[in-house]
């Protein structure tokens, strides 16, 4: 912003010296481009931060150059001579968009004659880097420039209705702008209407059809407030930014919108010779509320590493234009109208600093109790997953979140899966992208495919990421966990037969478990998949991971025609579990468990069983009737086959029995036996082999 310093004096006495003012400019939040001659003048050429838009018109430079030399501010006068017929009875403002446009003030100036301004005035506009037009335009562009309040003026007489209609462009509208060039709109640019048809480009630019010219006899001046990111919005679509859009794009208060109306007004009537008419129209749906901000007095030291005088922080902010009431340790402090950046407690300390002056504080490192940091719990269970599966001999992938329908297919998925319950992309960039993956495993298939097409026969593959589905109240996120696992488990080993030691599915078991075991989840175990079974498992390979009685996941079989439409020749094993629940379940804390002062004693127990018959449940049962003596069960052999009739095979057992506070002697562990002997057959449909 270039600022003549002649002009600026009018508001404020200035140091005498260029340099005393240009070494303090920056300390007020002002930064100095440069300093050039015009006509012997000094116009300073000062960089505003962007979240100062008081900064952005003289009077608010005045404001922070009196507070900090404890000077008086003079306000350009704005008292006016009104006339009748009342403003009201002339024209009329609607909004047809509050958040839009919260505040919009109209002035109706007749019997004016248009003509050039006086040289005083042009030379100042000059010096700011405004070319000069006539007198009511150049009224309007001297007020911006003075109270960083941008008008517009039209000729009352185009505008149909002689009424201001604030409201969205309509579809095709179409609008020739000051600068002569036709621009098409649309409903997401906000314009300044008639009665039939849009004028003005809201914040930005005014219309051809209605600007002020030589036959121009009555003014409707325009001094209005617009929300930041709508003139922001409309200024980068039409590649169009003007004095006006830049300080509306940084806000403008609508508590200065009437006063600098007024003085605009007031300038009109006396460089063109109008008459304003009684009273302004002003539009104000929702006035804006100035709330109290609380500043702590303890909270300075804190912040700024000194102690200051509460009598000097009131008298700071005081002298910047705000009221501050109460005492003690907490102050209640309202900003002065305009002062849009001050909008919490740091704020005010912020200003206090800088008028109390950088130099005051010490240069000393604040002393503060630090408390050490760690990352939240969930993170850090899922740090532990990933540490166990890569541990397991897994690597892990990463994959595109986004899906589509025709990979979703290739599943088999029931109308009611809840798969389908996919939430779309309205604007997806490929074909290949239009939904967020409802699960991990088709994506994550495809990256399985990719491997296994370049010849990487052993693929041991887990993946941790987020899955959405649509939910009645919206879309739910979750993590996911998905592990693929397929091909030989070790390579090369020298005491395994070419072709032995390919997965199965007790090794995806294993894995499992083994992040069970990390993670310290109570409840963990791998169960038969009831009805309904998922359509891309095989129908006697599948299973249900379960977390005491709820199902977190599947782990299974992938179907063969869902393996060949992946293009996966072969068995490949696959899980995916709701990792959200799982952690919300581990135990990162490590237990600890004191060393046996007693040995175990073992036995062990073989039964002819249903091929059916799931290990898991023997173990159950044969837990249930040892009790707390039975330490461990481990299935040593497997065997199906002569002389075994068909459907049924032989499960060995051996058992591990211990007390905690003694020593078993024989006559114990054999009632324990003749217990399982007796009871174990008469519980399920096996028969203990001798």
């Amino acid at each position: 912003m270039r600022v003549p310093l002649s002009w600026l004096r009018e508001y404020v006495d200035v140091p005498e010296t260029l340099g005393e003012l240009l070494e303090h400019l920056p300390m007020l939040g002002l930064g100095v481009d440069g300093v050039d001659d015009v006509g012997g003048d000094a116009v300073l050429d000062l960089e505003i931060a962007s979240n100062r838009p008081d900064l952005l018109g003289l009077i608010g430079i005045a404001r922070e150059l009196a507070a900090w030399g404890r000077r008086e501010v003079r306000l350009p006068p704005d008292a006016l001579d009104e006339v009748d017929p009342p403003a009201a009875s002339v024209t009329a403002v609607q909004i047809a968009d509050p958040t839009a446009c919260p505040r919009y003030v109209a002035h109706v100036i007749d019997r004016v004659t248009i003509g050039p301004s006086p040289p005083e005035l042009a030379h100042r506009l000059e010096a700011a880097g405004i070319r000069p037009i006539s007198n009511v335009v150049d009224a309007t562009n001297y007020v911006m420039l003075e109270w960083g309040q941008p008008l517009h003026a039209f000729d009352i007489e185009t505008l149909a209705g002689r009424r201001i209609v604030v409201r969205p462009a309509r579809p095709g509208e179409m609008l020739v702008t000051l600068d002569g060039m036709a621009r098409a709109l649309d409903p997401d640019v906000l314009v300044i209407a008639d009665a039939g048809r849009a004028v003005a480009l809201a914040g930005i630019m005014g219309g051809a059809e209605t600007e002020i010219g030589s036959q121009t006899r009555t003014v409707l001046l325009e001094a209005a407030s617009f929300a930041p990111a709508s003139i922001r919005r409309t200024s980068r679509r039409l590649g169009l930014r003007t004095e006006a859009s830049a300080r509306f794009e940084r806000g403008v208060d609508p508590g200065i919108t009437l006063r600098a109306a007024r003085r605009a007004a007031r300038l009109i009537a006396q460089l063109a010779g109008g008459r304003v008419l009684r009273g302004a129209v002003d539009a104000y749906p929702a006035p804006a509320p100035r709330p109290a901000i609380v500043l702590r007095l303890a909270r300075i030291p804190r912040l700024l590493g000194t102690n200051v005088a509460a009598g000097t922080v009131i008298e700071i902010l005081t002298r910047l234009g705000c009221e501050v009431r109460g005492a003690d340790d907490h102050l209640h402090v309202v900003p002065p109208v305009g002062r849009r950046d001050l909008e919490r407690e740091e704020d005010l300390i912020e200003e206090v600093a800088r008028h109390h002056g950088y130099a005051r504080i010490p240069e000393a490192m604040p002393v503060e109790v630090m408390a050490q940091g760690r990352r939240p719990l969930r993170l850090e269970a899922e740090s532990a997953a990933r540490d166990a599966l890569i541990r397991a001999g897994l690597t892990e992938a990463m994959t595109v979140s986004l899906v589509n329908w025709p990979l979703l297919e290739r599943f088999d998925l029931p109308p009611d899966d809840p798969w389908r319950a996919v939430v779309p992309i309205e604007n997806p960039l490929t074909a290949d992208h239009t939904l967020l993956r409802p699960a991990l495993l088709p994506g994550f298939l495809e990256a399985v495919r990719i491997n296994v097409s370049r010849r990487h026969d052993a693929v041991h593959l887990f993946e941790i990421g987020r899955i959405f589905r649509r939910e009645r109240d919206g879309p739910d996120e979750r993590r996911s966990l998905a592990v693929a696992m397929r091909g030989p488990w070790m390579r090369g080993a020298w005491d395994q037969a070419p072709g032995a030691g390919t997965v199965t599915f007790f090794h995806l078991k294993g894995v499992l478990e083994t992040l069970a075991e990390e993670l310290r989840l109570d409840g963990f175990r791998i169960a038969e998949a009831h009805a309904p079974r998922p359509s891309w498992l095989h129908p006697g390979r599948a299973g249900q991971i379960m977390l005491g009685d709820r199902r977190v996941g599947l782990a299974g079989e992938l179907h063969p025609d869902v393996a060949a439409r992946f293009d996966l020749p072969g068995r490949t094993f696959v899980a995916e579990l709701d990792l959200e629940t799982v952690l919300d379940q581990a135990v990162l804390q490590p237990r600890f468990v004191g060393v046996p002062r007693y040995p175990p004693v073992r036995r062990d127990v073989a039964v002819v069983a249903p091929t059916d018959l799931p290990h898991a449940t023997v173990v159950a049962v044969l837990g249930d009737l040892v009790g707390d003596l039975l330490e461990h069960v481990e299935l040593f052999d497997v065997y199906e086959g002569p002389p075994l009739e068909p459907g049924r095979r032989n499960l060995a057992y051996a058992l591990s029995f211990r007390a905690p506070d003694r020593t078993l002697t024989g006559e114990e562990v054999e009632a324990v036996m003749s217990r399982i002997y007796a009871e174990l057959p008469a519980r399920l449909p096996v028969r203990i082999r001798t």
